[in-house]
Formats: C-alpha cells, sequence, structure tokens
C-alpha cells in the first residue's frame, strides 16, 4: 500500500527526504498530481505530496515580483495576478487538459509547472517558464538545503541552477519556495488569420512573419478541422486552415503591424483580423492545445528549428495519418494519433530528419512502460545528465524511473 508524506513546512520537507534517504525509500514527488501520467510510471512506494506546502510569501506588484511555496496551485496565482492586471508572461496553457477528461481551468501548481518547464505561445518571444525563474529554494536527494537566485533578475550566485531545475521533474531536488516575475497585461493584442490549408506554406508564411519587423508575440497553425474547436464565428467562417499571427502593445502600434502583416503575407492567401476578446479566446485554445485535449489518442510534442517546422510537419501528418498543430512559428509540433500504434520509431526518425525531438506526451501506461517517453539523448549528454543526477541524488530516491526507462537483461525494471 502506498503511504503518502505531506509536509507543510520546509523543514518537515528536508525531515521527510533525509528519512528517505537514511531508509533508502524512493519517493514520488508530486504536487496537485495533475501530471502524474505525463512521463513514465515511478518506482516507489511513498508519495511526497507537495499540495499543503502553499501560500503567497510576497507579491509586489510595482516591482513584478511574486513568491510562493511550491504547492500553490495555479489557480490561486492567476486569481491573484489579475486583480492587478499582470500575468505569467510565458503564458503557460492547462497542460493537464492534455492528460485527462473534466480538468478544472489553470489546473496543477507551480511548482510542477517549473519542474515541467511549461510555456505557451508567447514562448517564441520572451522565453520559457525557466527564464521567469528570479529563485528558488530546495531540498536536494542528498536531503540538504540549497537555493538559487533571488528577487532580481541580475543575481552573482555561481552556477545558474534555476535552468538546471526547470524541466527536471523533481529528480534532482524538491522546491518548496519559488519566486516569479510577472509582467503587466499588454493594453491591446490583435490576431491576423490567414487562410492556408498547406502546413508547409504556413511554416514559410510564420518565417516571413517572424522575420519582419512587425513584433510578433505568437505565431501557430492550425487545420481546417480544428478551426470549429475555437468557437469563434470569423475563422470558422474563412472555412480552411489558418495561419495565426498575434501582435501586441500600444492600441496604434497594434493597429499599424497588423495592416503591414496582411500585406507582406498577401500571396498566402486572404487575410481577417481577431480583435481582443476573440484574440485572447483563439491563444488560450492554442495555449491549451484544446483540440487535442482529454485522455483520448496518442499525443507527441515534436519540436526542431521553426525555419523547418512546416516541412517537418507536413511529414508527420503524411507519414503517420496523424492531426497536426503548430504553435511557436514550427518550433513546436502537436500531433495526435488514434489508434494503439504510438508508432515512435516513425515519428522519431522524421523528427530527426529535421534536427527536431519527439516527446510522448500522452499514451497508455502499458505503452509508457515499453517506449521512451523522452527524446532519446546522446550518449555524451546522458553521461552528463547521470553525473549531475549522482551529486544532486546519490541514492536515486526523487522521482526514480520518471524520465528514463530502466531496462535490464530480463526486461524492464
Amino acid at each position: 500500500m502506498t503511504e503518502v508524506i505531506s509536509p507543510t513546512t520546509p523543514e518537515q520537507l528536508r525531515d521527510a527526504i533525509g528519512w528517505a534517504v537514511d531508509a533508502k525509500k524512493p519517493l514520488e514527488v508530486i504536487g496537485s498530481g495533475s501530471k502524474r501520467a505525463y512521463g513514465h510510471a515511478v518506482a516507489a512506494d511513498h508519495v511526497l505530496d507537495l499540495s499543503k506546502l502553499t501560500g503567497v510569501l510576497f507579491y509586489e506588484p510595482e516591482e513584478l515580483v511574486l513568491s510562493v511555496r511550491a504547492g500553490t496551485s495555479l489557480a490561486e496565482i492567476q486569481a491573484i495576478l489579475r486583480e492587478k492586471n499582470q500575468q505569467f508572461h510565458f503564458e503557460t496553457g492547462n497542460f493537464p487538459a492534455l492528460l485527462a477528461d473534466d480538468v478544472a481551468q489553470n489546473a496543477g501548481t507551480i511548482g510542477g509547472l517549473i519542474a515541467t518547464n511549461l510555456s505557451g505561445p508567447r514562448r517564441i518571444k520572451v522565453g520559457a517558464a525557466r527564464d521567469h525563474l528570479l529563485g528558488f529554494e530546495a531540498v536536494s536527494g542528498r536531503g540538504e538545503d540549497f537555493k538559487s537566485g533571488g528577487r532580481v533578475m541580475k543575481n552573482v550566485t555561481g552556477f545558474d541552477l534555476s535552468k538546471l531545475m526547470s524541466g527536471s521533474f523533481g529528480t534532482l531536488g524538491v522546491m518548496h519556495t519559488i519566486t516569479m516575475k510577472v509582467m503587466p497585461c499588454d493594453e491591446k493584442a490583435r490576431t491576423v488569420l490567414i487562410a492556408c490549408n498547406d502546413p508547409e506554406r504556413a511554416g514559410m508564411a510564420m518565417n516571413r512573419a517572424m522575420g519582419s519587423e512587425n513584433e510578433v508575440s505568437a505565431a501557430a497553425w492550425v487545420a481546417a478541422e480544428d478551426v470549429a474547436r475555437f468557437g469563434i464565428d470569423v475563422a470558422s467562417a474563412m472555412g480552411t486552415g489558418l495561419v495565426a499571427l498575434r501582435v501586441e502593445g500600444p492600441a496604434p502600434s497594434v493597429a499599424w503591424r497588423c495592416e503591414a502583416l496582411r500585406k507582406l503575407l498577401a500571396e498566402f492567401g486572404a487575410s481577417e483580423e481577431l480583435h481582443t476578446t476573440n484574440s485572447a479566446t483563439f491563444w488560450k485554445v492554442v495555449a491549451d492545445v484544446a483540440p487535442y485535449g482529454g485522455s483520448s489518442g496518442m499525443l507527441w510534442r515534436v519540436s526542431g528549428p521553426p525555419a523547418s517546422g512546416g516541412v517537418l510537419a507536413a511529414k508527420l501528418a503524411a507519414r503517420t495519418g496523424g492531426k497536426v498543430m503548430m504553435d511557436w512559428a514550427g518550433a513546436q509540433i502537436w500531433l495526435r494519433l488514434d489508434g494503439s500504434d504510438a508508432m515512435a520509431g516513425t515519428v522519431r526518425q522524421i523528427a530527426q530528419s529535421q534536427n527536431g525531438q519527439a516527446v510522448l506526451v500522452r499514451a497508455p501506461a502499458d505503452l509508457r512502460a515499453e517506449v521512451p517517453v523522452f527524446h532519446p539523448e546522446d550518449p555524451a549528454l546522458a553521461r552528463i545528465n547521470r553525473k549531475i543526477r549522482d551529486n544532486f541524488d546519490p541514492v536515486g530516491i526523487l522521482n526514480p524511473g520518471r524520465m528514463h526507462l530502466n531496462i535490464t537483461e530480463g526486461g524492464q525494471v
């Protein structure tokens, strides 16, 4: 039977990990547990539940800084930021809704968000979640306290551990305090829609837009069959797949840049504009990857150079028979496959042909026990990562197996 350990203070967290180290008891580290199905199953009989490590430590809107306990829910944080017309600029979507049905909006915790380094459409302009992490405090797999950064961006504290912890899936240490940079919401946002059914041409259009002086803050392509899922009449009425380009800032500048983009891309197809409300709705759907949400079907996240995103998306759709949607100007492609075959070899071969990588975001547990979820590492990089994990967690008690399949001669262990 699984035993749950629920610390309510950083001291209790350190004691719990210290006990696990001494007893050599592996721990599955969770916040709300909303992303448990992302990655491999953790080989542990004890759950370290951070959902009671909550609370806002300080929020200074004038200084654009927020510090919270790692178990604080994203829903609570987003509500606080909205009151001051502020936001996380990296615009993460509701990722847990890609793994299960009937998921609440803004599900998950801030700790889970940083541990998985999730980012939304604005990443192409402002960076990933890790680029907005000012600092953290954590307990390592040795049962020792450590921290990095602070309350300002210019911190001289040696090695940038914030970048290392972001995306480590709780395998290096357990964060209990997180300090983030926040930003004001933009005065105005509009989205230019370009009719385009061909993902290769869509990639060309996005590349041209991103290379212009129009400061595009989000660029995506949605297939015609998925446009209806957005619930926006203007988009549906165009009756085609759509390239979407968002511009944000002062109202006169936004209007001028939208017009410039429509002229720049006129050869690709007819165009329309979405204004404030419809624009926000459109990008919320893109950030959530809502057309591919829920628990059914396989879901791949394929990343690569944006310059070859359209070619990569077209190859994936043609060779797998799946549905594709592009974000990050083609640097991120979502591929949904129906049926029981994840086609891992095919998907990864196509991704690598364009210098890309593929992560299996959603699949049944039995398949995730056989297929590497994360893209196989280069041997040299794997050796470096192994040394890092051994330094932070020499006993291997934090989320063992979450990011890597362990294989022996007798099969998986």
